[in-house]
């Protein structure tokens, strides 16, 4: 499946902290030597935000076969 700017997604790779989660894609890399081309951006930020060490996350870059269509 081909997906594009602003699509939601959900994310299927099981040791990334928003594993399962939907988020709002926000770029895609059309290089070919790329391995995580989609950027995908979440409404909550990820763990660092609540240990105090900067400011935490809220995007993260994933393979296409990582992620599905979320309605």
């Amino acid at each position: 499946m081909a997906f594009s700017r602003k699509d939601k997604v959900r994310i299927l790779r099981p040791e990334s902290y928003w594993f399962n989660q939907v988020g709002e894609i926000v770029s895609i890399d059309k290089s070919p030597n790329m391995r995580y081309p989609v950027t995908v951006r979440f409404e909550k930020c990820d763990f660092k935000a609540y240990s105090g060490i900067d400011g935490g996350a809220n995007t993260s870059m994933f393979e296409v076969k990582e992620l599905e269509a979320a309605n």
